[in-house]
């Protein structure tokens, strides 16, 4: 197993800001008004955005660390579970490393079907 060294409060605040910008990306495109914040959310608006922001850095992260057995089901778990100290929303504690492995299921088979096809020959 590759074991990924990003501590909790590092993925934390990359998590955060990749909400922060979602967030002002729905502002910006009418999807919630101007005057909301992010602690205006209710729990299912924010899970989602963090949902998106976890989906969307582990997407940057090299082939490897995804395609091989890593941590990173452990390393998003720990930073979402810690958005409750920031957002005061006790249930994303209940998040799991489950969790985080079926949100990036569709990635990893994005992925093995580019390697099959030997798509990046192709770019």
């Amino acid at each position: 197993m590759i074991e990924l060294r990003i501590s909790n409060t590092a993925a934390v605040h990359l998590l955060v800001d990749r909400i922060e910008d979602e967030f002002r990306s729905r502002i910006k495109t009418g999807i919630y008004d101007k005057k909301l914040s992010l602690d205006d959310l209710p729990f299912s608006e924010l899970f989602e955005l963090a949902e998106i922001a976890a989906f969307d850095l582990v997407a940057i992260l090299p082939y490897d660390a995804l395609m091989k057995e890593t941590n990173i089901n452990e390393i998003v778990a720990k930073a979402i579970q810690s958005l409750t100290v920031i957002y005061q929303k006790e249930k994303f504690t209940a998040y799991t490393p489950e969790m985080a492995a079926a949100l990036l299921i569709s990635l990893k088979n994005i992925y093995k079907i580019a390697d099959k096809e030997k798509l990046h020959l192709k770019n």
